[in-house]
């Protein structure tokens, strides 16, 4: 069965029998004195027709500066971000679990290759509720996280669980509705709202960077005078929206904001030579961003396998 989003379709699953066996993959980078690990739960496969605010002429253009091929899907990474403060494991976002296809859904074997149970996960900040990032919150016995508190920006979480907002929705979208109802009620009392700059604790401080949805967020990790900024979906195609960073996705929430906030975003991480991850930034997704003309390049760190 093919995703929907917005009318539009992700792409074709490939059937089962055709998707190759899924080898754990995890990138660890320390951070002063915090580990951030990116842990690969899948991928997804983006159609063209998904892309709004760029033309047939830029699109081919970008995807063929990429060795892309213009005519194909481009194939997206989704990673989640394990931050290990001491006793805190902290995860950034769940990936998708079983709601985003068979492709998706592989962060418990990941976090399995690094010798993490889900029950050691005491806390979990979400950037936004896309089932892409908050599908493997729950299965089919509930809450998969069973001791972790749930962070969620409140306009977030409002406009996901909003009645009157899924009821006027068109039909395809109401999954996205019914998941977060279902990852509010399986969390509970465990579920904690913030607002545009809250501090968490551990040098983690919550960026609001709406748009994608209403209530998208970013993080700063701060330890000492190192710093990263997670991203989200502010930034999510590698190929194309640094490129041409007013061109956005089918089910932006706002489109217009959306593309204000990436590129003031990408201003100021370029700006201030911070590093970045993103969920959807090619594997492991961290590095750096440069300004080039009224756009920018995106300029991914050097990496090597390591312990986890």
């Amino acid at each position: 069965m093919p995703f929907l989003g917005r009318g539009l379709v992700f792409a074709q699953e490939p059937a089962a029998a055709a998707i190759p066996a899924f080898l754990p993959t995890v990138h660890t980078r320390t951070l002063g004195n915090t580990t951030v690990t990116t842990i690969a739960d899948g991928h997804f496969d983006f159609a063209k027709d998904l892309v709004v605010n760029l033309d047939d002429a830029a699109y081919g253009a970008a995807l063929r500066a990429a060795y892309l091929d213009p005519e194909q899907p481009i194939r997206v990474p989704v990673s989640v971000h394990l931050i290990r403060q001491g006793d805190q494991l902290t995860l950034v976002d769940a990936g998708g679990g079983s709601a985003f296809g068979p492709t998706t859904g592989h962060l418990a074997a990941s976090l399995a290759a690094l010798g993490v149970t889900p029950d050691q996960i005491t806390r979990i900040v979400m950037t936004h509720l896309h089932p892409d990032h908050a599908g493997g919150l729950v299965g089919d016995a509930g809450a998969v996280f069973a001791n972790a508190a749930l962070h969620v920006n409140e306009d977030e979480l409002a406009f996901w669980t909003d009645e009157a907002t899924a009821s006027a929705a068109p039909a395809d979208v109401q999954p996205f509705f019914a998941l977060a109802r279902g990852v509010r009620d399986a969390y509970g009392d465990r579920v904690q709202t913030f607002a545009g700059e809250a501090d968490l604790g551990g040098g983690i401080t919550t960026m609001a960077l709406p748009g994608h949805t209403p209530g998208h967020s970013g993080l700063r990790l701060s330890d000492g005078d190192a710093q990263m900024i997670i991203l989200g979906d502010a930034a999510a195609l590698a190929a194309l929206q640094f490129r041409h960073p007013d061109a956005g996705v089918a089910f932006d929430t706002d489109a217009g904001q959306a593309a204000t906030t990436r590129r003031n975003l990408l201003q100021m991480v370029t700006a201030d030579r911070i590093a970045v991850a993103g969920t959807h930034l090619p594997f492991p997704g961290i590095g750096h961003v440069e300004a080039r003309g009224d756009a920018f390049a995106w300029v991914p760190e050097d990496w090597f396998a390591t312990r986890a």
